[in-house]
């Protein structure tokens, strides 16, 4: 088990690569070694991520995903000056990722502009992912092609790049989470006080930024803080340190809090997000236990084989770090982070999500593909380092188990499910893509189908990897990176095809297709009956930019707003006259337009 993972972070290098022949290695690794070269690397493949992410959003001009990215405009536009409106659900989440987009929309009043701009920030953002994964893998002694290769992969995989092509607060976790964990790495490894102390404000910002991003922040500060506090009182690590991280860490609570509280002040009616009261709440609910524990392994399952089994090798070789005493402190801290993090980000994501009766949230794919990044670093780290065919075979066994066990549960206990749950393709993007290499269609889910093509990967991998024996495993480890990189860039370009631009293409008339048939005009507010289309009134809330939105219940006798001069009303005959749209029209209302083809009628004061 020695050499089972790195235990030590990553010094000089030596001319030759571990696992390589010196003939084979020498001239390769001195090309590497000029100080020029990994910079150079870096950021050419930096701009071709960029490049590549561009491509892949071309047709996407509005938000499709409702309510959440509607959520996160509207407290964007706010932060960049722009008029207040409502949000969806009267629910303020964390605006830490608004933040970070809020620039694009101080530069345009266009909508459509605005949302490309937010869309080329989300690019430049997430392809941070690739130098960050380089570093990972040197603190944890990989070779520098091999680390280049893996950081290749991580940035080109469906659920890192998935999430950009949307206004979502998943665009920057995954880079989050990497330096959250680099900088613990490194405040409990060994180097300067100065050194540490550098790393331990490193991850106290980024696990604090994680809080300001979204919910699952919360899991993530909660672990930080009681690793550092543990620390603390042990002297794992520089005292000055350490408790330097815990005062930053309780800044960025403060502000998370702040950054709330002057959210609400700006929108009328909203309060903060009930997410951790659901949490909460479900996990007191002994009636519930049965939901939440299939949620949980549905939803460790589907990070299983969306990290096609090598997520699975990496949890087995992180337990195994936590529990034995010849790996590093650095090392084992980390792992037990990851594990953690893991059970604790499902269980809460399981007991959050409301009982919706979608399939995907049984098997949701989002709230655990932040760690998808770094599971597969570590797996990539295992394999360079491994000795031994027995220990090679003996992990591929024990993970090709986790990832079967889970199936299996998950089948037990959830199949019952699949035909009285609704199946939305957005929530389950990796699952069907690997389903239709089985011969699948897009439009189902397959448990079965997706967990062998997963572990069909996994097989292969481990294979090349047994075949490079000890000589090569850093040759092997390199050449497993590059198939993987392509697959991963394959699957991400097959999910967008198949998913984001279809979303694109059927939710035109919820969109900027809406704002042209109602004949929508630069500064005016609108209000919507609560009976318009959900999608339609979430979403106009970002494209009326510099106007307004409000929800009331016209039909029902509420008043508009005095600053409304534009009202939306559904249309539930088709029959009827437009003017029947609005039982009591106040007084100096008119209809002024009748888009009878998508049951709404447009009406206009004066």
């Amino acid at each position: 088990m020695t050499r089972l993972a790195p235990l030590s972070p990553a010094g000089p290098e030596s001319d030759r690569s571990a696992g390589d022949s010196p003939a084979e290695s020498r001239p390769a690794a001195s090309r590497w070694h000029a100080r020029w070269v990994v910079p150079s690397a870096l950021a050419l493949g930096y701009v071709l991520n960029v490049l590549f992410r561009l491509s892949l959003v071309t047709e996407q001009d509005f938000p499709t995903v409702s309510p959440d990215e509607s959520m996160y405009l509207v407290m964007a536009r706010i932060l960049a000056g722009r008029p207040t409106t409502e949000i969806a659900g009267d629910q303020v989440i964390p605006a830490g990722y608004s933040l970070l987009i809020s620039p694009a929309l101080r530069l345009t009043e266009d909508p459509v502009l605005g949302y490309h701009l937010i869309l080329g920030i989300n690019a430049l953002i997430s392809c941070l992912v690739l130098p960050m994964a380089y570093w990972g893998l040197r603190r944890l002694d990989v070779s520098r092609r091999v680390s280049y290769i893996a950081a290749f992969l991580v940035a080109l995989i469906p659920p890192v790049v998935f999430y950009t092509q949307f206004a979502m607060a998943d665009t920057p976790l995954p880079v989050l989470v990497l330096a959250w964990l680099i900088g613990l790495h490194g405040l409990f490894s060994e180097g300067t006080g100065r050194r540490r102390l550098g790393f331990a404000l490193l991850a106290a910002f980024a696990a604090g930024y994680c809080l300001l991003s979204h919910d699952r922040g919360g899991v993530i500060i909660a672990l930080t803080g009681l690793v550092l506090l543990v620390a603390l009182a042990l002297g794992w690590a520089p005292r000055i340190a350490t408790a330097s991280a815990l005062a930053l860490l309780a800044v960025m609570f403060v502000l998370k809090q702040f950054m709330t509280t002057w959210m609400i002040s700006q929108i009328d009616g909203a309060a903060p997000s009930q997410v951790g009261n659901a949490v909460f709440e479900t996990l007191a609910n002994t009636r519930l236990l049965r939901r939440t524990v299939m949620r949980m392994i549905g939803h460790l399952w589907y990070f299983m084989t969306s990290t096609w089994g090598l997520g699975a090798l990496a949890l087995v070789v992180c337990v195994c770090a936590v529990l034995s005493s010849r790996f590093t402190l650095a090392n084992r801290v980390v792992a037990f982070l990851l594990v953690a993090l893991l059970g604790g980000i499902a269980l809460a994501a399981a007991a959050g999500l409301p009982g919706d009766q979608r399939l995907d949230t049984i098997v949701y794919a989002r709230y655990l593909s932040l760690l998808v990044p770094v599971y597969l670093l570590v797996a990539v780290a295992t394999l360079y380092h491994v000795r031994g065919r027995k220990k090679i075979v003996a992990l591929g066994v024990a993970a090709f188990g986790v990832t079967s066990a889970l199936t299996l549960a998950l089948l037990h206990m959830a199949s019952q499910q699949w035909s009285v749950s609704y199946f939305a393709l957005w929530g389950l993007p990796d699952a069907i893509f690997l389903s239709n290499l089985a011969g699948q269609d897009w439009e189902s889910f397959h448990a079965v189908h997706t967990t062998v093509v997963a572990l069909a990967v996994f097989v292969v991998v481990m294979l090349l990897r047994l075949l490079g024996g000890d000589r090569r495993a850093g040759l092997v480890t390199g050449v497993v990176g590059a198939a993987l990189v392509a697959f991963g860039a394959w699957a991400t370009v097959g999910v967008t095809e198949h998913v984001t631009r279809v979303y694109a293409t059927e939710r035109v008339d919820d969109g900027t297709g809406f704002i042209e048939k109602a004949g929508i005009r630069p500064g005016d507010r609108l209000v919507m009956d609560d009976e318009v289309r959900w999608e339609i009134r979430t979403t106009t809330s970002y494209l009326v930019l510099d106007g307004r939105v409000w929800t009331r219940f016209l039909n029902k006798d509420d008043t508009p707003p005095a600053d409304a001069n534009v009202a939306v009303l559904a249309l539930k005959d088709k029959k009827a006259d437009a003017t029947a749209s609005w039982h009591n029209p106040p007084a100096g209302w008119h209809v002024d337009r009748d888009v009878r083809e998508h049951e709404y009628v447009i009406w206009r004061r004066g």
